[in-house]
């Protein structure tokens, strides 16, 4: 009972209830202490100690000096709340740079996407197949109907008009390759010049509008020649109308260069995609009348020509009865009884074979007075070719 009015400074070392040091300056609240003693603080009871003070008999613990908080980190991985070292500490704030900008776009101008776009219609397959079928049948039709064989009669495959369609397409793309040269380097010129000043600009609208002044004649002569007053040829119509159009959008474009506004304005547009199409019509329309002029052209050269097709000779077992200038019939004698071919015919030459059929005509054949033969290719006949 008297320890209890002991003192704090009087309690032995080992009592639990002894109070903890305090650093300098801490839980000093003022006390008895004895003269000649070093002054020592009042010392602070943890708040555990003072809550549940300890009783007789129960273990000696020393109780543990009071750290600072920490600041707590809070991670969205763990629900554990970490404390923060001195390292992982917020660094300073650093100057924000401003967010990288993307470089300029150049507006992409009207007239380039219309070609693009017509690009990518022109482009599939089947559109160029079907071009190519069309210029091929063009040309075998006006090449035999000129020997009175139609095209048709002979039956000839796809395949076989495509290939034939290469002689009637060789011209017409070098000279649409050849315009589309010099419209590119008029082009370029008229940007230069327009771009070098004032004059170079003066004098590009002057000859844009040289270029224009024979539109409206050509197309005067086109349309009369499409209603057959003047006789402009088969190709005549097209070239006219398509090549007056031609003209006038190619001068547009470098009056507009020259003076460096968008092309084509939000009217022309309309006007711009009718020309197109007008031109697109004339240029498939000359290039499929080439294709007949072109094989017309070859028959009479091919008819004159005669010998540079195959010579056949021919075996039958019946008798043709042709009697036709320059075709020589000869009776084959009977070398054994059951020979098959009797009659032998020489001077025929080989206009055309398909569809297991052969068309043949005499080496002396003309417009006037020729003939063709059509005969199965099989084993009724047989046939035997020399050059010459």
């Amino acid at each position: 009972m008297e320890a209890r009015h002991r003192e704090p400074h009087d309690l032995p070392d080992g009592d639990g209830r002894r109070l903890q040091q305090a650093g300098p300056g801490r839980g000093h609240r003022g006390g008895h202490h004895h003269p000649g003693q070093r002054h020592q603080p009042r010392r602070r009871l943890h708040l555990r100690r003072r809550l549940y003070p300890r009783r007789r008999g129960d273990p000696v613990r020393r109780c543990q000096p009071v750290r600072r908080c920490q600041p707590v980190r809070r991670c969205h991985h763990r629900r554990r709340e970490q404390p923060l070292t001195t390292a992982e500490e917020e660094p300073p704030d650093e100057p924000r740079r401003p967010p990288a900008q993307p470089p300029p776009q150049q507006p992409a101008r009207p007239w380039t996407d219309w070609i693009a776009k017509l690009a990518t219609w022109v482009a599939p397959t089947t559109l160029l197949t079907a071009l190519l079928f069309f210029f091929g049948y063009a040309y075998t039709s006006s090449l035999y109907s000129y020997f009175g064989i139609d095209a048709g009669t002979i039956g000839f495959a796809t395949q076989d008009l495509l290939l034939r369609s290469s002689p009637a397409l060789y011209v017409p793309a070098g000279v649409a390759l050849c315009g589309a040269l010099v419209g590119a380097l008029g082009y370029h010129l008229a940007t230069r010049a327009a771009g070098g000043g004032a004059g170079g600009a003066r004098t590009v609208r002057w000859i844009c509008l040289a270029v224009t002044a024979p539109v409206v004649p050509l197309l005067v002569l086109g349309f009369l020649a499409g209603f057959e007053v003047v006789d402009a040829g088969p190709m005549g119509t097209p070239l006219l109308i398509g090549g007056a159009l031609l003209l006038a959008v190619l001068a547009r474009l470098m009056y507009v260069r020259s003076t460096g506004a968008d092309y084509p304005l939000t009217g022309e547009r309309a006007a711009l995609g009718i020309s197109v199409a007008i031109i697109v019509l004339c240029s498939y329309w000359a290039v499929g009348g080439y294709a007949q002029q072109k094989g017309t052209a070859d028959a009479e050269q091919l008819a004159h020509h005669l010998y540079r097709r195959p010579a056949v000779i021919l075996d039958t077992s019946e008798r043709l009865h042709l009697g036709w200038a320059g075709v020589r019939e000869t009776v084959l004698p009977e070398v054994a009884e059951g020979a098959r071919f009797r009659y032998r015919y020489e001077g025929l030459r080989l206009l055309a074979h398909s569809g297991g059929r052969m068309f043949l005509v005499p080496r002396t054949w003309t417009w006037q007075s020729g003939n063709g033969l059509i005969l199965p290719f099989d084993a009724t006949v047989r046939v035997a070719f020399h050059p010459g």
